[in-house]
């Protein structure tokens, strides 16, 4: 496995990196151990420790440093620095920005590694000064040829010797890196059962260049992250594009011509893994960053050296000074002798037992001779009470404590301002002592906002195969898959015939990365919730536009589909914030149609009622054709003498016969349009008057 041809000046380079970075920071790296130590609980001198036990002295640690830190800790998880991404130049656009900024959020997700990542290199920085974490990328699985970026937590942080000339506060200007372990000899056989285990390694014959690297039973594995730069001149063509000059185009298209040109650097990043006798693997790493993220504490330069510190350094003497006098305070208290009891000489003949048990026992009464040895009557026996501990004991213990709130900048709001104060004021001091530690967040969000960079950097390389699916989270959390770099063939705006468009296509244009800060997605929910149900209650037709925004911001279950329900009622919540059309645009389309929508009800209710008059008009003139046939009819059967009367009868009938049937038609006509019961005993009155009418005028 191991490489035999690599030069032997590479792992000369890294061993002369690692000596190079334990000369600049030992300090650091000293107080930084010294620091996380104390935090765990080791905040006794070891001298004082030891010479107390010696006496059989008590050493208290009270350790009220780890619950400061851890404070400071959880502020930042609950307001987590998050990635956002905005289009900048080339072919980007806001829609794939949204695609990629999700594809960043199923990253930092990815393994559980973002937010595990992010507090440990918090953690590291508000303890000891200084943090990290990774970006590496690995198969999605073990049959598969895709490749996911992740992130990776760096648990041990003086593993890590990052390039020591670097001064950017996110590490950005870092060319060098190691990383390394000390690795048991059986295991790294192991893994590497053709490697240089270092057995045959004698040390005593080589100085001390290899002491941190072999011994008896370890050899140290280092990964090497190096970026090499190349002078080559970079060339402009007459389109705008450019290329190296040692690796140009095969063919330029026609009446494109190079325009100028310029000697650069070019940047190579290269990963080795290496021990101190030969690389045991190495690779060209795509990317111009190094994938390690340093997160800083307070940073100084004093005397041209720079100094890391995290919140525990400043806070490490208070801490003591508190622990001795509460040991002290404990100690007084405990060696103090108890209260005695002062009695004459034979008072307790007797009841020797009671007396001698009257510090440890809880009995009732305590009986006594009124009468000395001599018989000489004595007072009753009285109690001496010891003395109180020290008062100024008491007072350095008080005083100490606020020295080490002081130190810290953390302090206790109701305590500092008394106990009967408003909710505001509260908010304002405790306001206050989070801006003593913001930096710490800050610097934090710096690394983060570099880490976007990286993976900004990253994914046109690890995500460019075409129609990948990959997973995306939206600023919700919700994960939906979609598919990058897909060739989608449709008609261009003056291409004749179809052309391929690139959906999604993360490989091309320019991005850069915002950071948005404050309160997460949740706790904004819940501050929408309270803010939104007042200004539902002022004026009730909000419901009708957002309510199923209100809902969809609640927790109870049930929420979401009551927002959906709504949602699918109102319009303007069908609006698409990923579509091309901005979301105004879409707006007052979805406004339109709802106004056509309403246009076209009321067209269409109309065409009923046009239709309705239309069928009554049409059976009233049939009626009256009808009434006329039958008038004629009847007039001959009249002129008939001998048939006067049975004439007179059939035109009867046949007239009250055509009216119930025209009224009864009217009547299921305009029973349709007719919906509640009031209008139905109006329109039976007035179709009974009717049929009055007629039979009235029949007769007449």
């Amino acid at each position: 496995m191991a490489d035999q041809d690599e030069p032997r000046g590479l792992i000369d380079k890294a061993i002369a990196f690692l000596r190079l970075c334990e000369e600049v920071d030992s300090e650091n790296r000293r107080e930084a151990l010294e620091d996380i130590r104390f935090r765990d609980g080791m905040q006794w001198p070891a001298e004082i420790q030891n010479s107390r036990q010696l006496e059989q002295r008590p050493c208290l640690t009270i350790n009220k440093v780890d619950a400061y830190v851890t404070q400071v800790e959880n502020q930042q998880r609950q307001q987590r620095p998050r990635i956002k991404v905005d289009p900048v130049g080339g072919q980007a656009t806001k829609k794939v920005s949204e695609v990629i900024q999700g594809l960043i959020r199923h990253i930092e997700n990815n393994r559980g590694g973002g937010d595990l990542a992010y507090d440990n290199g918090f953690s590291g920085a508000a303890t000891a000064g200084v943090g990290y974490w990774r970006i590496l990328a690995d198969y999605c699985r073990d049959d598969s040829f895709e490749q996911d970026l992740y992130l990776a937590p760096v648990e041990n942080q003086f593993s890590v010797y990052f390039d020591p000339s670097s001064v950017w506060p996110d590490g950005s200007d870092a060319e060098e890196c190691l990383i390394t372990e000390m690795m048991p000899k059986h295991t790294f056989r192991r893994m590497y059962p053709d490697a240089d285990d270092g057995a045959n390694f004698n040390q005593s014959g080589t100085g001390d260049t290899y002491q941190n690297w072999i011994n008896k039973e370890e050899i140290r594995v280092a990964e090497y992250y190096r970026i090499e730069r190349t002078k080559v001149d970079l060339i402009e063509l007459s389109d705008g594009s450019t290329f190296w000059a040692d690796k140009p185009p095969p063919m330029l298209p026609p009446g494109i011509q190079p325009t100028r040109k310029r000697p650069a650097w070019r940047r190579q990043l290269k990963w080795f893994k290496l021990t101190a006798l030969e690389v045991l693997e190495k690779r060209d790493m795509p990317g111009k960053y190094i994938p390690v993220v340093p997160v800083y504490g307070k940073t100084s330069v004093i005397d041209g050296k720079r100094k890391r510190k995290g919140l525990v350094r400043n806070a490490r003497d208070p801490a003591r000074m508190y622990n001795f006098w509460r040991t002290a305070m404990t100690e007084s208290v405990a060696l103090a002798p108890k209260a005695k009891w002062l009695i004459a000489e034979g008072q307790d003949e007797g009841h020797e037992n009671e007396w001698a048990q009257a510090n440890i026992s809880a009995k009732p009464v305590l009986r006594y001779v009124p009468t000395d040895l001599n018989g000489t009557p004595a007072p009753p026996p009285q109690r001496i009470q010891p003395e109180p501990p020290p008062q100024g004991v008491m007072v350095a213990a008080a005083s100490i404590g606020e020295d080490l709130s002081a130190v810290l900048g953390i302090i206790d709001p109701a305590m500092r301002i008394g106990g009967n104060v408003s909710g505001k004021a509260l908010n304002a001091e405790k306001q206050q002592s989070d801006n003593a530690t913001f930096n710490f967040y800050d610097n934090t969000t710096r690394s983060i906002a570099q880490t976007g960079r990286i993976l900004l950097d990253l994914i046109p390389y690890y995500y460019k195969e075409p129609g990948r699916i990959v997973r995306i989270l939206g600023d919700d959390g919700k994960a939906k898959n979609v598919a990058l770099n897909e060739q989608n063939p449709s008609p261009g705006p003056e291409t004749p015939g179809p052309v391929e468009q690139v959906i999604n296509d993360v490989t091309v244009g320019e991005y850069a990365v915002v950071m948005d800060t404050g309160p997460g997605f949740n706790t904004k929910r819940q501050e929408a919730v309270t803010a939104m149900l007042p200004l539902v209650e002022r004026n009730e037709k909000l419901m009708d536009i957002a309510g199923d925004l209100i809902f969809r911001n609640m927790d109870f279950p049930g929420a979401d589909v009551i927002a959906d329900r709504l949602a699918a009622a109102n319009p303007l919540a069908q609006i698409d914030e990923s579509a091309e059309i901005p979301p105004q645009v879409q707006m007052k389309i979805k406004q339109q149609e709802q106004v056509i929508q309403q246009l076209q009800q009321q067209l269409q209710a109309a065409g009923l009622e046009i239709k309705h008059r239309a069928g009554i008009q049409q059976m009233k003139e049939e009626g009256a054709t009808r009434r006329e046939m039958i008038k004629t009819t009847a007039q001959i059967h009249i002129e008939d003498q001998e048939n006067i009367a049975w004439a007179r009868d059939t035109d009867v009938q046949a007239q009250t016969a055509l009216s119930v049937a025209e009224i009864n038609a009217v009547r299921d006509l305009l029973k349709t349009k007719v919906n509640n019961e009031h209008d139905m005993k109006t329109l039976d009155r007035t179709i009974e008057s009717e049929e009055k009418d007629v039979a009235a005028a029949i007769k007449q």
